[in-house]
């Protein structure tokens, strides 16, 4: 039996300890596959920043604002 679908695990704080195995992950991928993966709001740059955002925007859609 699969746990009931919920939208609020997307609004609940990471741990410290799941942020860290998530940046584990970004770096096995990046290194294996070379797949980056970064959250915008990681990036001090402003003006890198916005380029990503343009970027993934260009390649993907604009996302949804969070509420």
């Amino acid at each position: 039996m699969s746990e009931p679908r919920s939208s609020l695990p997307r609004h609940q704080r990471r741990s410290p300890a799941q942020m860290e195995q998530l940046r584990r992950m970004r770096a096995a991928a990046w290194h294996a596959q070379g797949v980056v993966v970064i959250r915008p709001e990681e990036v001090e740059d402003d003006w890198i920043r916005q380029a990503i955002v343009n970027e993934a925007d260009r390649l993907y859609g604009k996302r949804k604002e969070e509420v």
